[in-house]
């Protein structure tokens, strides 16, 4: 995380702002041939696709290509174009919130014009960042749920009933039986640590108690994997909780009949979005045409088709949940439901991430 450290701050870069395009929603520049998105790739990239990438598509001509490549480097990336003054490798840049803002403190964020992505005004208040001006949107959320297989939990603890608190994991019957993220090593349980141990995120010296709560957990951490291998892991019974993990990789394994399932213990769970923004250094005609493909995917009736295909709660106020997601925690689709979530500080979290990420890796290794 050497990377995300030493340019986490490095300034902001927007000291030549007035050099970017003037847009004007009343006198649209020409198409071009095609806008470039940075995608996630499977399921992620094909409803992106179908349900934003089409509608846009046929509206405006213009071809949409999709760009996999790993967010921190196309954050890089974008970052050393701007420096460099030279055009941005991606004209939307798709990413996880904390990255998002991150660059948008480096000044890699051209503005949104509240007239070109006009659907925005629809996305609920969640969505909208509490930053200067109007940099990025979010356009829905998802939870790092505690997930787990029931019938690894009667052999363990002879019940299948999850835990009810996300303190009832540090017993000493669940050693090596918890699994976590490894990229960064526990993301998305930062803000939980932080609200067991009753100290706010900041500098890593300042979080004695988190760091206390990771090490006392160490011997029941028994594996460490990506989205899919904590998946296989969780369905073959080799661990039995997966801590902070997305519930949305379930889905398929429950379809087929796999014995596991997600819940949100009493003190809730980490909440994340993820986000649209267009870099700067790009053309008027990028520019322009790279903002409405954002505001494409503002729109209701696109959110509600792109729901049903990703899995998320949409953010546009008049899109309702699926109906197996309505009443879940896990599934918020209301300001209360996120209310009753663990935020995260985007600005602690981009000026001191890459110490929590170093930290828990040294207590975990």
């Amino acid at each position: 995380m050497g990377t995300l450290a030493a340019a986490s701050l490095a300034g902001c870069l927007a000291d030549d702002e007035d050099d970017e395009p003037t847009l004007d929603p009343d006198d649209p520049p020409a198409e071009p041939d095609s806008i470039t998105v940075r995608a996630w790739g499977g399921v992620w990239e094909e409803s992106l696709a179908e349900h934003v990438g089409e509608t846009f598509t046929e509206e405006t001509g213009i071809e949409v290509t999709y760009d996999n490549t790993d967010i921190e480097v196309t954050g890089s990336d974008i970052r050393s174009a701007v420096q460099d003054g030279r055009e941005p490798p991606v004209n939307v840049n798709w990413s996880i919130v904390n990255f998002v803002h991150r660059e948008y403190l480096q000044g890699l964020a051209s503005p949104l014009h509240d007239e070109i992505v006009d659907h925005a005004s629809e996305i609920r208040d969640i969505g909208h960042p509490d930053t200067d001006g109007f940099p990025y949107i979010g356009l829905y959320g998802y939870t790092y749920a505690l997930c787990y297989n029931e019938a690894v939990l009667e052999e363990v603890q002879g019940h299948s009933e999850p835990v009810d608190s996300w303190e009832d994991l540090w017993d000493a019957q669940y050693e090596g039986w918890i699994g976590l993220y490894d990229d960064p090593v526990a993301d998305g349980l930062y803000p939980v640590l932080a609200e067991l141990a009753d100290e706010d995120l900041g500098p890593a010296d300042e979080m004695e108690d988190v760091w206390s709560l990771v090490e006392d957990i160490e011997p029941n951490i028994g594996y460490l994997g990506s989205d899919a291998s904590l998946s296989t892991n969780l369905q073959e019974g080799e661990i039995a909780y997966a801590a902070g993990y997305l519930p949305n990789n379930l889905l398929t394994p429950i379809e087929e009949g796999e014995p596991v399932d997600w819940t949100i213990p009493d003190e809730g769970a980490t909440w994340r979005m993820d986000c649209m923004y267009t870099p700067r250094g790009q053309s008027e005609s990028e520019l322009y045409w790279s903002q409405r493909f954002i505001d494409v995917a503002c729109r209701r009736h696109v959110q509600a088709e792109w729901m049903d295909a990703l899995a998320v709660p949409m953010f546009n106020e008049n899109v309702e949940p699926l109906e197996w997601m309505d009443g879940d925690p896990a599934y918020p689709s209301t300001e209360a439901e996120f209310d009753q979530l663990i935020d995260t500080d985007l600005d602690a979290y981009v000026e001191h991430s890459p110490e929590w990420f170093d930290e828990v890796a040294l207590l975990l290794a």
